[in-house]
């Protein structure tokens, strides 16, 4: 069981920036989900349309224009890729730190 934990906590650290970034990831778009299901409904309101369910928005065209149009800002997503490089690992990247060196190692130039 022990080892099997360790093994499980070695694999979390090598991969830990794809992760990080997943969840990042995840988090935002499941947050502009409902914010444009809410502002999408207010808007077929304010027409006299009927509103409509979570699933429904997911497949329909305003939340598809939403999700391409905040993905145009490339740069943003890249400068926190940037950003989480300096801390966090990803076994077998080039970008990454080395895997099995210490913070206080790799900080040094």
């Amino acid at each position: 069981m022990q080892r099997t934990r360790q093994r499980l906590r070695q694999r979390l650290y090598e991969n830990s920036l794809s992760l990080a970034m997943f969840v990042l990831f995840a988090i935002t778009l499941l947050g502009q989900s409902f914010a444009g299901l809410a502002v999408h409904n207010q808007d077929q309101e304010e027409h006299g349309e009927p509103s409509i369910g979570y699933v429904a928005y997911l497949v329909s065209p305003h939340f598809v224009e939403a999700v391409f149009e905040n993905w145009e800002s490339e740069f943003l997503q890249m400068a926190a890729y940037v950003v989480l490089t300096v801390m966090l690992r990803q076994k077998g990247s080039p970008e990454s730190k080395p895997v099995h060196h210490p913070h206080s190692e790799t900080s040094r130039e």
